[in-house]
Formats: structure tokens, sequence, C-alpha cells
């Protein structure tokens, strides 16, 4: 009894400190070696209450990850991954987006990096943005974007 006690309370610290995953909370509990069959039913109580909850959070950090506009979808992407949270629930989220807000948070980053585009070439503008995760189609109008208007 005090050990489910003990766990609970863990489970319920962890995430005083921030949202978690449920893959998250699974090794974090882990690593303070409670028995499994213990994890399966804290994880069980906490999606239960809605405390742990994928796809909530999922929609959470792509939504703040999007705001901050420094990312392309394949880095939101891969961020979404790290923190362990299932491909449905990505697909979920990501379906949604379109390519011009991957366009405008990329020109926002373009703009910010290189503040004249006098020196720069195009060339540069595509590596730029292609070690970033953006999509050469995304890149092909950003370029274009960029130097249209210059025109």
């Amino acid at each position: 009894m005090n050990n489910t006690v003990d766990i609970w309370k863990t489970a319920l610290h962890i995430l005083g400190r921030r949202s978690q995953s449920e893959y998250e909370m699974r090794q974090k509990l882990g690593q303070k070696e409670y028995a499994v069959e213990q994890i399966d039913d804290v994880i069980n109580r906490l999606l239960t209450y809605g405390y742990v909850n994928d796809n909530k959070l999922a929609h959470l950090l792509f939504k703040k990850h999007v705001q901050v506009g420094k990312y392309s979808l394949n880095n939101i992407m891969c961020k979404l991954k790290q923190r362990g949270l299932p491909d449905d629930d990505i697909k979920d989220v990501t379906n949604n987006y379109a390519s011009e807000e991957e366009t405008i948070s990329a020109l926002k980053i373009v703009n910010n990096r290189f503040k004249s585009l006098e020196d720069v070439s195009q060339d540069k503008i595509y590596r730029f943005l292609a070690t970033r995760g953006f999509s050469a189609t995304t890149i092909h109008k950003v370029v274009q974007q960029l130097y249209h208007d210059e025109i």
C-alpha cells in the first residue's frame, strides 16, 4: 500500500514540473525502479484522470512550436517524436498544417538570419533552410518571394 502511494506521489511530482507523454512517464518511473505492474497501474490512473494525454500534449506542443516560428514541419515532427508521442497523434496534429504557414516560418528565419540580402546568394539561402529541415518546395517559394520582392 505504501509503495502505491509513493509511486502516485512521484508521478504527480513529475507532472508538476511539466506535461509528460505516456512514454516519458514510463521512462521516469522506470528509472525510480518501481515494479512494471505498479507503473502500469499508475499510468492507467493518470490516463483515466486525464493527467497524461498524448493527443492533447501533441496539439499543445505543435501549437507552441508553430507560434515560435523557428522550425520546419520536419523539425517539429522530430521534436514531438523525441517526446515519445505516438505517430498517430503526430499525424493528427500535423495534417492541418498548411504549406503557407511553413513558408511564413522560413521567411521569418531568413529575415532574422540575414539582415540584408544584397550579399547573400540564393544557394546560401537554400542550404541554410535545407539544414533546418524545410522542404525543397518551401525553400523555392521563399527564394522566389525574397528575390521577386526586391526587383
